[in-house]
């Protein structure tokens, strides 16, 4: 036991610094090459509030690099063009997750209700993946001790009252499974996402 022990605690600190290493926003590599515009592209698409900036400084400290704010800052603005539109605003939400702050309030509204779809979207169709789940297990359960296996209960009233509820969660499930089927083409048919 003691074996095993020993080349784990020898590989916590390594385990450490790879974590470490996976949360810096650049790596060395990339804060020297600095092209800073791109990187404030990149960021801009994703989303990044202006505040990224900050995790990229702390990133390159140790390369010893300081980051070029005004060519990060004009292609950040240029990748939010590209984040700020309706079209990404509902899959970011198809995606299940909601819209950063980052975009003009001019145009606020429409992406948040583009978002709201899309998180609708995301919603019904997780919806849909658990009910599929649930009834194919319900089924499996309901065929066993349709054909007579007891599976783990002590007697056959106990098995038969089983067998009653998991017929009607099967008939209950498959309704909600075609009521969210039919919400989840409502929304497809009225998306102009």
């Amino acid at each position: 036991m003691q074996g095993l022990i020993r080349p784990i605690s020898l590989s916590l600190p390594i385990l450490g610094s790879m974590f470490l290493l996976s949360c810096a926003t650049l790596s060395k590599q990339q804060c020297l090459i600095g092209d800073w515009q791109t990187i404030g592209y990149n960021d801009g698409v994703a989303g990044y509030s202006s505040e990224r900036l900050a995790s990229h400084s702390k990133a390159c400290a140790k390369a010893h690099v300081t980051p070029d704010y005004l060519a990060w800052e004009h292609g950040r603005k240029l990748g939010l063009q590209q984040y700020c539109t309706s079209n990404n605003a509902y899959n970011v939400g198809r995606r299940g997750r909601r819209l950063n702050n980052v975009c003009p309030a001019a145009m606020i509204n429409h992406l948040q209700q583009a978002n709201q779809h899309g998180l609708a979207y995301y919603r019904l169709d997780n919806q849909l993946d658990t009910d599929r789940r649930l009834l194919d297990e319900y089924q499996t359960e309901f065929d066993q001790l349709e054909s007579g296996a007891m599976l783990d209960f002590a007697n056959e009233k106990d098995a038969r009252k089983r067998l009653l509820f998991l017929a009607d969660e099967l008939g209950s499930i498959k309704r909600r499974l075609d009521d969210t089927q039919r919400q989840l083409d409502m929304l497809n048919h009225t998306s102009k996402y």
